[in-house]
Order: C-alpha cells, then sequence, then structure tokens
C-alpha cells in the first residue's frame, strides 16, 4: 500500500511538473534565454532575391479573386516576384478566374488533387525564384510582407522564414476570440524560439524557404510546413520569426469548423515527431533538439494527457491517504472542468467573458488532441484536407 502511494505521488508530480513547465515553465524560459543567448543575426535591408509566390488552391473560386489582387499589390520589385497559382484540378472555376490575371499571375495546373504537399512539390519544378514563399488562397497579405521575409535570406545561415499568422475573429465568435488569444500566445513562443536558434516551424499561410534547402516535399505528411520545418533545422539552417510579414484569414467560428482543422494537424504533429524522434532533446540540434521541438510540440499535444493523469492519481490518492491538500487538489480540478462546461453553455454572457472563452478554447483544443492522436494510431491519414468553410467568408 504506501509503495502505491510513493509510485501515484511520484507519478502524480511528474504529470503536474509537465503540465506546468509547458504552459508557464517554457514561456518564461524563453523570455529569459532570449536575454541570455540570443544569436546574432545581421541583415541587408537592401537584400532582394527573386522570390516565387506560390498560392496554393483547390475550388477556390470564392477567395482567389481577391488574393491575387492583394498578392499584385505585394511592395517588391515586379522584376523579382513570379506570381504562381498552383491549382489542384479545381472544379468550380477557380482556374477561369486566374487565367483572367494571366499577364502577371502563371497558372500551373496539377491534374489530379492528391494534397497540398504534392502541389508544393508540383509548383517548385517551375520555380524560378532563389527564395519560395508558400501561401493559401484564403490568407491575405500585408503589403511588406514579401521584402520584410526576403531580407532575411540575405544570411547565408537562414534557410526558412516563418510570418506572422493571425486568425481573425471577424464574426465575433467565442471559438474565433480563443484561436486569437492561442495564436498570441503562439507569436510570442516562436519569436522567442528564433531569438536564441529556431521558430518551432513555419505557418502554412505564410511559409518561405531557400530554394534548394528542400529538394522535395513528404507527400504524406499532412502538416507539411511541420515536416519541412524540421528538415531545415537537421540540414544545419535556422528558421526565424518575422513579425512584420502579416498573413491573416478568418478564424474558425465553431468547434466542428476547429474539430476539422487541428484533427488534420494533430495527425501531422504525430508523423513529424516520429519521423523525426532522432532530433527531440538532442543537444547536437541545439535550443531547438534540446528544449524547443520537446516543449512546443511533444509536450503541448500530450497536455490532454498529462491532464487526465493528474486527475486520476490525485483522486486515487485522496481516497488512499485522505490527505486534505490532495483532496483540496482534487476539488480545485473538478471547480476547473465545472467551469469549462459552463463555458460551453450558448448564452452571450458566457460567450463573451474571457475566462470562459479561454477555457472553451482550450478544452475543445485538448479534446481534438485526443481525436487526432487515435486517429494517428489508427492511421487515418487522408492527404487531400478538408477546408473549412467558414475561414472563406472574407
Amino acid at each position: 500500500m504506501k509503495m502505491a502511494i510513493t509510485i501515484l505521488l511520484i507519478l502524480l508530480i511528474l504529470f503536474v511538473f509537465l503540465f506546468l513547465w509547458t504552459w508557464i515553465g517554457y514561456p518564461v524560459f524563453l523570455f529569459l534565454a532570449s536575454k541570455l543567448f540570443r544569436k546574432k543575426h545581421l541583415v541587408s535591408e537592401t537584400y532582394m532575391p527573386k522570390v516565387t509566390l506560390m498560392i496554393m488552391s483547390y475550388n477556390e473560386a470564392k477567395v482567389i479573386e481577391k488574393k491575387i489582387k492583394n498578392s499584385l499589390g505585394l511592395d517588391y520589385p515586379k522584376e523579382k516576384l513570379e506570381i504562381f497559382v498552383v491549382d489542384s484540378a479545381s472544379n468550380d472555376g477557380t482556374q477561369n478566374i486566374v487565367k483572367k490575371y494571366s499577364k502577371d499571375v502563371r497558372l500551373i495546373e496539377q491534374s489530379e488533387r492528391k494534397g497540398k504537399a504534392s502541389a508544393i512539390n508540383y509548383g517548385m519544378k517551375y520555380a524560378s525564384g532563389d527564395v519560395i514563399i508558400i501561401t493559401d488562397s484564403n490568407a491575405m497579405m500585408n503589403q511588406q510582407a514579401v521584402k520584410k521575409i526576403a531580407r532575411h535570406f540575405s544570411n547565408k545561415k537562414i534557410g526558412g522564414v516563418c510570418g506572422r499568422f493571425e486568425a481573425r475573429d471577424i464574426r465575433d465568435t467565442s471559438i474565433g476570440a480563443g484561436g486569437s488569444i492561442y495564436w498570441k500566445i503562439e507569436r510570442f513562443l516562436r519569436q522567442n524560439e528564433s531569438m536564441i536558434d529556431s521558430a518551432i516551424h513555419m505557418s502554412g499561410e505564410i511559409t518561405a524557404f531557400r530554394k534548394g534547402v528542400i529538394d522535395k516535399i513528404d507527400e504524406s505528411s499532412l502538416s507539411e510546413d511541420f515536416d519541412m520545418a524540421i528538415r531545415i533545422r537537421k540540414a544545419g539552417f535556422r528558421i526565424l520569426y518575422e513579425p512584420e510579414a502579416v498573413a491573416y484569414e478568418p478564424a474558425p467560428e465553431n468547434v466542428k469548423d476547429l474539430e476539422t482543422q487541428k484533427r488534420r494537424i494533430t495527425i501531422g504533429t504525430w508523423q513529424g515527431l516520429m519521423k523525426h524522434k532522432s532530433v527531440m532533446f538532442n543537444p547536437r540540434y541545439g535550443w531547438y533538439g534540446l528544449v524547443i521541438l520537446p516543449s512546443h510540440k511533444l509536450f503541448q499535444i500530450l497536455t490532454p494527457f498529462f491532464m487526465i493523469f493528474i486527475l486520476i492519481f490525485s483522486a486515487l490518492l485522496c481516497a488512499m491517504t485522505n490527505d486534505s491538500l490532495m483532496c483540496i487538489f482534487l476539488m480545485l480540478q473538478g471547480i476547473f472542468y465545472f467551469l469549462t462546461i459552463v463555458s460551453f453553455i450558448p448564452l452571450r454572457a458566457i460567450e463573451k467573458f474571457p475566462l470562459f472563452v479561454f477555457l472553451k478554447y482550450f478544452m475543445a483544443t485538448n479534446w481534438i488532441l485526443i481525436l487526432g492522436f487515435f486517429d494517428f494510431i489508427r492511421k487515418k491519414r487522408i492527404v487531400t484536407w478538408k477546408k473549412i468553410q467558414s475561414s472563406r467568408n472574407i
């Protein structure tokens, strides 16, 4: 009995530590490390290499014209900016819209829809730029985005650049507001990671890499931006975060849309971690392998399991020892989960209260992480992603 209590207590302390490290300790570590171990990064503001901007599309008739106009309005020398629309066999008139801009935009037609990674590989065959920027049809970029990204490649140690992605809550929904909070945290992490080594990975909405660093993208990957980032870092290059290069799109408006988005990302993350497991906790890859990859990705997607084990072990210890502190800890968890249930009540007053906005998004995301994990275990991996229609309401 005493041995069982000791083992349960050690496990409880371990999972509480991992949970607290992931959401409190790691951000604090990054903040301090960015002051103490910041890497020098010299760039030339006048450096303007030839850039290939690849817009990925499949049945994007609803947004493609706005995206093309947005791309043509970018502040970058026209003779150095090559704009592609790589279309994966759309059947909704997307290609006809693109053809109207054939003077300035090249349509690269892929005869069969095989997923985003496949489309990127197909488009790269035609790219002549020294830097390739991947962007989505519904992700609008600020005018300075390409210029702010391209300058970093004057430093030969830079292999990739991650722009700033904003999920905008244009419909004023609780899930959208929760997503905005999530991306603020994510931006803080990536910016500080970039200062000490490399950002965890690039956002699919605004991904840039040096041509030749990656010859071919893994077409089985459901999170190609994550896989690309790890491969860039394994090759000895850094991935920087550029907050002044912005791409924005509407945030998911409901839990169903959030699940469609996050479930796929979760499977892709597990794919990437298993494929590149040799990088995790490996000092050979600097702070990226030793701390950034395990803390930002592995521990984040394990968070719901940490929470489950914490609840189970604290309940067992409370019952077995009747220790007042342990029982209070269990009671506090009960309050947390009760408030979470309340956060899902469709009342305006609840949906606008910041605490409930955070709890709803946090717990919905963690539930989706569990679903995504079991999808990964069951090898449910469809590379032709399902779009979120609400994110096309721009």
